[in-house]
This record gives structure tokens, C-alpha cells and sequence, in this order.
């Protein structure tokens, strides 16, 4: 696929499903028995039919979140090609899921927390570099700076800061996903910014939770399409 990659979350119809593998988006996720009440939580059993749909070259991600063993347990059934860990994940918690998801070929994505209440429960600090640094020397796959946290996981996608996005981009030697607030119209500006090359977008192609809208979708598809064809590929 083409240097900037693109992941459409919060899919919950095999028709969504269908649509993001013919426009050419590289991961598809499910929000997939999230510890929290969200529109766009599926069960297990609701996500595995969706799952087995996604073909290669596209990928499927589960974002979830709870205790290792919760986690790890859950992967091993679905075996998505990613788990984004979205919730309250200590560091330690996300090295024994990375550890052992390694083994099964799944790769771990985890969430950086913009709040600094949340940085110092997961991770013991609030500074940015020490957190980083700790994530790169682990077997994680990647880092997501996401405007959606827990306290606000149901909400519209919340404005994205984009200084902070650009502060994990600098400092991580791994690949940093960007998510929040993200559409058509805005998504050139916020990738020229913050020199992103892997977003991801949930409301901003949505008419309702779980419910795509493709004509959103395929002006997303084109507005970063200029972008794809000029930057080279980072990982």
C-alpha cells in the first residue's frame, strides 16, 4: 500500500466491511467488547464473522482494553492482524500483552493518554519523552495519539492537539497513529502539520455510530490521495 496508511474504526456491518476493502483502506477495526458501554462495542461472536471477511492485503484490528489475561485470551479467539489497548493499561499490563501476542503474530498498538491523570496511572509520569522512550524499548507494534479516552468514549471525535501528536511523532522510533476529530476536509492539514503517515478515522465518515457513509469515506480516500503519492514511507 501507499506511504500514509489509513485505519476506518468502529465497523459494524459486513457492507462497511466490504466498501473499506474496495476503496483500499489498509486496517480495518472493530471495537470489540470494550470495558466501557459505546455505541460501536461488538461482541466477540458479532465481531468474528466481520474479522474473517477482511482479506489481505488489508489488516483488522480489535480495540479493547481490560487485563492482561482478558486481553490476551480474547485475541487468541478472534486472531485480528493488531489489538489497539484503549482503556487503562499500565505499562507493565501492556508488556505482558505485546509479550505474549507477539507469539500468536498479532501486533499491540497502545494508547499514549493525552490526560495527565491517565499518563500517571498507566504509566507513572506525566512526561511525554520517559513514556515514549519505555513504549520503543518494548515489543509494542506502535503508539496512538488519540483524542478519545476513556472518560469520553462515547463522544463525537473530540478536537485532535496536534502539538501533541507531532511531540509523539518526533520522539517515537516506532509508528505513531493519529486519531480524533478527523474528516475530509480537515485531514491534509492536520497530515502536513503533524507529519503523520498512519491515521485513524471513525466519526468523521460516519452517519451513526457503526454506520459508514460512503461517500464520506471515498472524499477521504481522495483528499489524502495527493498526499499518499508524495511521501516517502516511514516503516
Amino acid at each position: 500500500m501507499s506511504s500514509i496508511k489509513l485505519k476506518i474504526c468502529g465497523l459494524k456491518r459486513e457492507k462497511d466491511v466490504q466498501l473499506c476493502m474496495k476503496l483500499g483502506v489498509d486496517i480495518l477495526g472493530f471495537v470489540t467488547e470494550y470495558p466501557m458501554p459505546v455505541p460501536w462495542n461488538l461482541s466477540r461472536t458479532e465481531a468474528l464473522p466481520l474479522l474473517n471477511i477482511v482479506q489481505s492485503p488489508h489488516g483488522s484490528c480489535i480495540v479493547t482494553g481490560g487485563t492482561p489475561g482478558k486481553v490476551i485470551e480474547l485475541a487468541a479467539n478472534l486472531r485480528p492482524s493488531m489489538v489497539q489497548l484503549h482503556y487503562k493499561e499500565t505499562l507493565e499490563e501492556t508488556i505482558i500483552i505485546s509479550d505474549a501476542l507477539r507469539k500468536l503474530n498479532i501486533d499491540v498498538i497502545k494508547t499514549v493518554p493525552p490526560v495527565m491523570e491517565d499518563r500517571i496511572s498507566q504509566f507513572g509520569t506525566v512526561d511525554i519523552e520517559t513514556i515514549i522512550e519505555e513504549l520503543c524499548r518494548s515489543s509494542v507494534y506502535g503508539l496512538l495519539a488519540d483524542s478519545r479516552v476513556p472518560s469520553n468514549a462515547s463522544a463525537n471525535g473530540a478536537e485532535l492537539d496536534l502539538k501533541f501528536c507531532s511531540q509523539i511523532i518526533n520522539l517515537s522510533s516506532k509508528p505513531v497513529i493519529i486519531a480524533g476529530g478527523m474528516n475530509a476536509g480537515n485531514v491534509c492539514n492536520i497530515l502536513m502539520q503533524t507529519g503523520a503517515d498512519f491515521i485513524d478515522v471513525m466519526t468523521g465518515v460516519e452517519n451513526s455510530p457503526g454506520e459508514k457513509d460512503a461517500e464520506s469515506l471515498s472524499r477521504l480516500l481522495a483528499s489524502i490521495q495527493p498526499l499518499k503519492n508524495q511521501r516517502p514511507p516511514h516503516f
